[in-house]
């Protein structure tokens, strides 16, 4: 009869809202005294989440100030991304584990799919409960479940439990860890499935990857100018928190992460890692590039105003003024739900780069055939492989009696100057002899894209090494003018670009990237299309040199073939 009423008291009082609640302590600092880590507290809180009061009491949950607002808040999207050591992930195992000690509430702790128990946080949250010193957890791993006597439970499961279980709209949290690789469709179906329980809300955590992942373009990158401000974004609906080692007073004081962290710094100094990917690893940026790449993210940061870097296209107030034609490349998309990639230059800086998107390719060529006008392009050429093929008359007409000249590109086609010798300072084209183009590169894309790259490592060398490169051989885009989320999708784009196995230099078809392609360790990439890279390409084309007449040498640069 007693157990019975210790089963029963709790879930009662938890029903009439008189259950004990968590007390949180916020800190600051962590102090080490005669040889004891000692948490300084700024402030205490107790309640549950959202609905917090200050207290003197003793805190059985800590949190670090940069996730203070996530108990403080109520919104029904939570988010905590960035590099490692943000405690991110403890603290909401903690923060949990406590919701369902002090009121019974329900959690669903998910990953995008989960074949075993083995898969989820299972052992963490029942650490977090035993280091937590809380009473009345049961695990039930038959059931894939901890159960608490006030009716409280953890629920783990992939998105193909939740979409089967009809009850799921009755849990109060949503708890998404590793959330790096969720899915649109999952982003989609989450939010209306949690709505039954007031004050539901659903928190994801992860170590971002790609900014073309859904969660970075769901989460982070419309949000990037406040969060690179202010380390977090907050509106009605989403609560989006940055938080990293920078923000954890006990990152001092645990010597295994110290330790990595300083011997991936060393790695950085002496050339074993890219900046990019400790970046990535402790700075929580994105990782865009893989490892087949022809162009690493290192290389193609140096480019983002290469010219104020070194000093040429910009006037006696340091602002960007470049010289030589005007020249727009245009991807029209092979896929007609894809946005066509869009660029401009001048000279070989680039001030515009942007996606167009409208019913289909006529009206995207049209879109970006009155833009080039406005930019009074001095030549406009288009990707012609594909649905571009289709599209000639049309440009005869858009530019009927302008003075831009256009040209169709077409990078299936054979090679500028065939018999002309390769030569590649690009570590990642592992050439050594000296060849002809035609016996180095399958088609002009090859070309194209290898001479893309070549710039972009000559500008990497000339920022950051400081080795001398004639400017008309570099490339820079315009940060002043391009948008932050084109900057960074095309860094996406052009470190997403590996060569095709084949006894020349070749690259995958956009649809072979769509389908996904083999990688060196045996995985499979799906690559999105690289509109806006192939928008740059099309633009560097020889094709886009002007000429007087025929004997004439160019006026703007030439091609490095």
């Amino acid at each position: 009869m007693l157990k019975r009423l210790d089963y029963i008291e709790p879930m009662v009082m938890a029903s009439s809202g008189k259950l004990e609640s968590s007390v949180y302590g916020v800190v600051d600092r962590v102090d080490n005294i005669d040889g004891e880590l000692v948490p300084h507290f700024v402030r205490k809180w107790k309640g549950t989440i959202g609905n917090m009061k200050p207290t003197d009491d003793e805190p059985t949950i800590y949190l670090i100030e940069k996730l203070e607002p996530m108990i403080l808040k109520h919104k029904k999207y939570k988010c905590m991304f960035g590099g490692r050591a943000g405690t991110k992930s403890r603290f909401a195992q903690d923060a949990m584990t406590g919701e369902i000690n002090s009121c019974g509430s329900k959690v669903y702790v998910l990953r995008e799919r989960m074949k075993s128990l083995k898969e989820s946080i299972y052992a963490g949250i029942n650490k977090a409960i035993k280091d937590l010193n809380f009473g009345g957890f049961r695990p039930v791993p038959s059931h894939w479940e901890i159960r608490h006597k006030t009716g409280g439970v953890f629920t783990f499961g992939g998105m193909q439990n939740i979409i089967d279980m009809k009850g799921s709209s009755n849990y109060k949290f949503f708890l998404m860890e590793e959330a790096a690789r969720t899915k649109q469709s999952t982003i989609d179906t989450l939010g209306p499935t949690l709505r039954d329980t007031k004050g539901a809300e659903l928190w994801y955590i992860w170590n971002n990857e790609s900014s073309t992942d859904a969660m970075s373009q769901e989460f982070i990158v419309p949000y990037q100018a406040q969060l690179d401000r202010d380390g977090y974004y907050e509106d009605e609906y989403y609560l989006i928190i940055k938080v990293g080692y920078q923000d954890n007073p006990w990152f001092m004081h645990d010597d295994s992460l110290r330790q990595e962290f300083e011997k991936d710094r060393a790695k950085v100094a002496d050339g074993r890692m890219s900046k990019a990917r400790f970046n990535h690893i402790w700075e929580g940026a994105f990782n865009d590039g893989i490892d087949s790449s022809i162009i690493q993210e290192d290389w193609i940061d140096a480019c983002i105003d290469a010219h104020k870097k070194l000093g040429f296209g910009i006037n006696d107030k340091g602002e960007t003024d470049p010289t030589g034609n005007k020249i727009v490349g245009f991807d029209p998309s092979d896929v007609g739900n894809d946005a066509a990639g869009y660029c401009e230059r001048q000279g070989v800086i680039f001030t515009c780069l942007d996606e167009i998107e409208a019913p289909n390719g006529n009206r995207k060529f049209d879109v970006a055939s009155r833009m080039a006008k406005e930019f009074g392009a001095d030549v406009f050429g288009w990707d012609g492989d594909g649905l571009g093929a289709m599209l000639r008359d049309q440009a005869d007409t858009n530019f009927h009696q302008s003075k831009t000249q256009i040209y169709m590109y077409k990078g299936s086609s054979s090679v500028h100057q065939p018999k002309a010798l390769f030569k590649s300072a690009n570590s990642n084209i592992n050439i050594k002899e000296e060849r002809q183009n035609k016996d180095i590169f399958a088609n002009k894309k090859a070309q194209n894209n290898v001479n893309f790259a070549e710039r972009v490592y000559k500008t990497y060398e000339a920022v950051v090494h400081g080795k001398y490169h004639d400017p008309d051989e570099l490339i820079s885009f315009c940060s002043k003018s391009i948008k932050p989320n084109m900057l960074q999708k095309l860094r996406a784009e052009a470190c997403k670009l590996p060569l095709k196995p084949a006894d020349t230099i070749k690259f995958y078809t956009k649809a072979e990237m769509r389908k996904g392609i083999l990688m060196p360790d045996g995985g499979k990439a799906i690559i999105p299309s690289p509109n806006l890279f192939d928008a740059c390409v099309v633009s560097l084309d020889k094709a886009s040199i002007i000429y007087d007449n025929a004997d004439d040498e160019p006026i703007v640069f030439a091609s490095i073939f």
